[in-house]
């Protein structure tokens, strides 16, 4: 039995969806309404169990838990949820995959046993790390990493209250570089900015947390650079009052956050893009390749990248323990398995670095 705490949610949805696709099963559905969502989506998934599970009560949470293989959380903000959630489950002897991410899991970890906690196994964090690890795979040494991911599309009120949380926790060193180890303060905003493959100009905020941390480990890099590529003047008005705002009203802070990206996305399609760009040895020769991921719509992709981590669980191709999706070993399956669920999206590995192909746009390379 996989239990998904939040599986009518949109990328609960779309992750049951994906697991019914497997041949995953038998799914139990919870939420506070399981009615509501059997409504909508018996149709769709027609073999699954629809129970109510309250996320803000322990002993409902337990009761749902109690009896299933492995609990796929879906509920948000995950900040206020998935630590709890890991920890009945535990007590319960059960496996969990986390959609969100604990944002004390590294500094204040669970002690899982022989049990399986992965958490982000979204987009970003989640993906957003594991596509440069893959794409480390083509050097035999990496030497340096220069990132950038956008996207643009409606968020959430929980949505927002978690990408804040992420933003300014007090773990993550602020405009930090990797060279060699964490070097705080030395990366400036960027305005105005173009980059091949995204649309119009762009702001780059720099960012380092525990996700381009196990990155830069993993890939064993000297240099690294990691950028959040923001449109929008009232998302990026929106954002340079956070630190402030948050901390004296959040919820104020959250509900200006989601109207400022309403107004900015208005009339423009959705997109998620990220752009890895990595400099090493190949072949015995220095190389750069530049990589770009690209799909339209966000929450279906969070709900199959979900729902692959949770096959990879199932598999054994996760080791018992505290994971974060980019520090799974067996890259090569989660990408495998993508290319086979998702036809939606682009991907290219191009032999020029970015500013060449910056200079390529303007038709001078």
């Amino acid at each position: 039995m996989i239990g998904i705490i939040g599986g009518y949610g949109e990328v609960g949805h779309h992750a049951c969806l994906t697991l019914q696709q497997y041949g995953i099963g038998p799914l139990k559905i919870g939420g506070r309404n399981p009615e509501k969502g059997k409504a909508k989506q018996s149709d769709l998934l027609p073999g699954a169990i629809w129970e109510k599970v309250d996320v803000e009560d322990d002993e409902s949470l337990a009761g749902f838990i109690a009896g299933c293989d492995l609990i796929l959380n879906c509920a948000a903000p995950s900040h206020r949820y998935s630590r709890r959630i890991a920890k009945i489950c535990l007590q319960h002897h059960v496996n969990m995959v986390d959609a969100g991410i604990d944002n004390n899991y590294e500094s204040d970890p669970l002690d899982t046993g022989d049990h399986t906690i992965v958490f982000a196994a979204g987009a970003t964090p989640g993906f957003s790390g594991l596509f440069p690890i893959w794409l480390g795979r083509q050097f035999h040494k990496v030497h340096s990493l220069l990132s950038y991911y956008g996207t643009s599309g409606q968020i959430s009120t929980a949505g927002a209250e978690d990408y804040l949380e992420g933003a300014l926790h007090p773990n993550h060193a602020p405009r930090a570089a990797w060279r060699n180890g964490i070097v705080p303060n030395v990366l400036p905003r960027k305005s105005g900015i173009t980059l091949p493959f995204f649309p119009g100009e762009i702001t780059l905020f720099p960012l380092f947390d525990d996700e381009t941390h196990l990155v830069a480990q993993r890939l064993e890099l000297d240099n690294g650079e990691w950028y959040a590529a923001v449109e929008g003047e009232k998302s990026i008005a929106a954002l340079d009052s956070a630190s402030f705002e948050y901390k004296t009203n959040p919820k104020a802070m959250i509900e200006k956050l989601c109207f400022a990206v309403e107004m900015d996305t208005l009339g423009r399609s959705p997109y998620f893009i990220i752009m890895v760009q990595l400099t090493g040895e190949s072949e015995g020769e220095e190389k750069v390749k530049t990589a770009v991921y690209e799909i339209g719509q966000i929450i279906p992709f969070c709900g199959k990248i979900a729902a692959i981590i949770v096959k990879a669980v199932l598999e054994g191709k996760v080791k018992p323990g505290l994971h974060h999706t980019a520090s799974i070993e067996d890259v090569g399956y989660v990408m495998d398995h993508l290319e086979k669920t998702d036809s939606t999206h682009s991907i290219q590995i191009i032999d020029h670095s970015i500013e060449e192909l910056s200079f390529e746009e303007e038709g001078t390379l």
